[in-house]
């Protein structure tokens, strides 16, 4: 459980980035995460990392 929610903190995060910096709504901030995860073969957390860093 406490690894569901340490990994789901970087997820909100970078949709939180990505709403403010391109004006988008949460959902469709996490279907970009979603679509760059899947289209690179990357971890979800680790495509959320890298947009919050």
């Amino acid at each position: 459980m406490r690894h569901a929610v340490d990994s789901h903190a970087p997820v909100d995060q970078a949709i939180g980035v990505l709403t403010a910096s391109h004006q988008l709504a949460p959902a469709v901030g996490f279907e970009v995460l979603r679509e760059v995860s899947q289209h690179t073969n990357t971890k979800l957390q680790t495509v959320a990392e890298t947009v919050i860093a």
